[in-house]
């Protein structure tokens, strides 16, 4: 699709060009009657560089006024493993690890979440990454991107805002709804960042377990504090035969990272919007070049401008 940057600008052709056109020029007549009848044969070549100059200031006034090709899409393939990052965001997170509380007393379990959520991303390179965050409600936050960069200063934001409670189970169904919508990978890795204080329906953990399954979803829990005894979190982890991996503890956090790099990436296709393609310099071209010919054409042929 063509646009035009200044399109006001074609106003001063449209005034401009029919002022030209209806100029009238000094006529002194003919001394002889044969120079009359020599100028018949020549009134058609004679009005070529009137023509000429015409399209000239046309192109001219195009090209100020920018034209543009829009939307230049490019598709782009690469092999690369999906991954939604979750990361709890509930007032529990706010607590100090060990659940002292206020937090001034140690390190804040977000803050921990943060940590290992970073030190994740710096270990991935062409991969894809997601970030959706929870509380009483799941919010996303980023869809599917390669721009990690971006992910990296949204986990490092984390920790301002706190949303209430802990719906554990919301944060399943947006995630497998996630990589339905939005998924090209094979490998599909969902990194869950909790410290599992809730408790999920039996009916909803069956429904999970299940979506996480027929989806071919790798799941890596990263467990922050979290107390193991009556885990619902972690019976999801050992059904669908994941992983659980403690944020504090930065051996398991490399092996599991090594782990997530031993999956198998496949190929991905996105498109990439490119920004507007500028056209006017075609038009000035094109206008330089008749301006060359016009002035040939005075400069060898004495052709005066009408």
């Amino acid at each position: 699709m063509i646009r035009l940057a200044y399109p006001f600008l074609l106003l001063a052709g449209v005034i401009f060009l029919p002022l030209f056109l209806t100029r009238k020029t000094a006529f002194l007549g003919y001394p002889h009657l044969s120079l009359l009848e020599a100028e018949g044969g020549l009134r058609l070549w004679g009005h070529l560089p009137q023509f000429l100059f015409v399209i000239t200031i046309a192109l001219l006034i195009v090209g100020l006024a920018r034209p543009q090709w829009r939307k230049v899409v490019q598709h782009e393939r690469f092999l690369a493993r999906d991954i939604v990052l979750v990361v709890d965001l509930s007032y529990s997170m706010e607590n100090a690890m060990g659940n002292a509380w206020p937090a001034a007393d140690g390190p804040r379990k977000i803050d921990e979440a943060k940590k290992a959520a970073l030190q994740f991303i710096q270990k991935r390179e062409n991969d894809r990454i997601g970030l959706l965050v929870f509380g009483d409600e799941t919010f996303g936050s980023w869809p599917l991107t390669r721009d990690l960069g971006l992910i990296s200063k949204k986990v490092g934001r984390l920790g301002a805002t706190f949303y209430g409670g802990t719906n554990l189970a919301q944060p399943f169904v947006k995630a497998v709804e996630h990589f339905r919508e939005m998924g090209q990978s094979a490998s599909r890795i969902l990194v869950f960042l909790s410290d599992g204080e809730a408790t999920i329906q039996a009916k909803m953990k069956e429904m999970i377990v299940t979506e996480m399954k027929k989806m071919g979803v790798h799941l890596y829990l990263l467990g922050v504090n979290l107390r193991k005894e009556n885990s619902d979190l972690l019976e999801i982890v050992d059904r669908t035969e994941g992983r659980f991996i403690a944020a504090e503890s930065a051996r398991d956090l490399t092996a599991a990272f090594d782990e997530i790099d031993r999956l198998e990436p496949s190929r991905v296709e996105i498109e990439i919007q490119g920004k507007s393609q500028e056209l006017y310099p075609i038009f000035v071209l094109l206008a330089l070049c008749l301006l060359f010919i016009l002035t040939l054409l005075r400069n060898t042929l004495f052709v005066e401008l009408c």
